[in-house]
């Protein structure tokens, strides 16, 4: 098969990455200047187009209207469209492009990179095996979910905005951490042992105990765990947090309705 991509930013490289060393897969990417990476590139859309089987259409959302006006005259018989542009539905790509096209959509996070994203995954045509064999490819990167279009807005700010929002709560620890005087990357280093040591307690933990169970684990009646779960759970700090993820979902649903 070969994989096309229409811009090259971060998720095109994640997705890339990814997917290198899977068998039988040859890849190219378009955009306006080449990037400094070692696989062909087009500088005319109509290349990419006719080179690929599958096109991922990997720009930004204000960018996905002129690219989709650019791909509705051309010859798109035996290709696969997929998106994983946020906020924008099946139905708005097939307002361009016809029904037709078998058109995935996918909400995935930069640690495709990795083999460890969360993926949504929705399609206009489940029974096309050729929409199949992208769900496929995208277990090879992660965990991959089968998804109605309408989860998308919240998907998106858990798992696709997610990563960010996490980062965001270890620069809190890592602010209060500077108290100690150390190099910023000995701190670093401190917090990603922390993040990994969790997860993994997590990982061995989770088919057996809740995640509640797991914190009470940790508690030690009147100890300093329980002083500051106490503060979290006093000023609803949950809540607030809560609201991060609103924000996102709600900004998502109007990326969709614009």
């Amino acid at each position: 098969m070969n994989y096309g991509f229409i811009g090259f930013g971060n998720l095109a490289k994640a997705v890339y990455q990814g997917l290198k060393k899977v068998n039988n897969i040859q890849f190219a990417y378009f955009t306006r200047s080449k990037k400094e990476v070692s696989i062909p590139f087009f500088d005319c859309i109509e290349e990419l187009v006719s080179f690929a089987d599958v096109i991922w259409i990997t720009v930004k959302p204000q960018d996905i209207k002129g690219i989709l006006e650019k791909l509705q005259p051309l010859n798109l018989e035996g290709k696969l469209i997929v998106s994983p542009v946020a906020g924008k539905s099946i139905a708005f790509i097939e307002n361009y492009l016809g029904k037709e096209v078998p058109i995935v959509r996918i909400m995935p996070n930069l640690a495709m990179a990795y083999q460890k994203s969360v993926t949504a995954f929705a399609t206009n045509q489940p029974l096309n095996p050729a929409t199949d064999a992208i769900f496929e490819i995208l277990t090879r990167l992660g965990k991959a979910v089968k998804l109605n279009e309408k989860g998308f807005d919240l998907f998106t700010s858990v798992f696709g905005s997610g990563p960010a929002f996490i980062l965001a709560f270890i620069q809190i620890f890592k602010d209060k951490m500077k108290e100690f005087e150390l190099p910023g990357n000995v701190l670093d280093e401190l917090l990603l042992e922390l993040t990994q040591g969790t997860t993994l307690y997590f990982a061995e933990n989770q088919s057996s105990y809740s995640i509640e169970e797991l914190i009470r684990n940790i508690t030690s009646k009147g100890g300093t765990t329980q002083a500051g779960l106490d503060h979290f759970h006093r000023h609803k700090i949950g809540k607030h947090f809560e609201g991060v993820l609103d924000a996102a979902k709600n900004r998502s649903e109007e990326m969709s309705k614009n």
